[in-house]
């Protein structure tokens, strides 16, 4: 079964908070066999078969839905009190 590989790249967004540069954050899924095995430019965060990748994203969207559901929970409750 095919591994794919996650990774985190890091750019720049030439902004800066409290001194520090900002950068934004992309996130990339790429199947192992294409990873050319340079951990400088491809730092892999973790290496998943098909299924556990499928769980990742599962248990990733069901943490993007609670906290959905708690906002606009929390929105309902001042919308109501006002």
């Amino acid at each position: 079964m095919e591994t794919y590989n996650i990774y985190m790249d890091e750019l720049p967004t030439g902004e800066e908070f409290d001194g520090d540069e900002m950068v934004e954050v992309e996130f990339r899924v790429v199947p192992g066999s294409d990873d050319d095995g340079d951990p400088e430019s491809n730092a892999v965060i973790a290496g998943l078969d098909l299924v556990d990748l499928i769980n990742l994203r599962d248990a990733l969207q069901q943490e993007i839905d609670n906290y959905a559901l708690t906002a606009l929970e929390a929105q309902a409750g001042s919308l109501a009190e006002g």
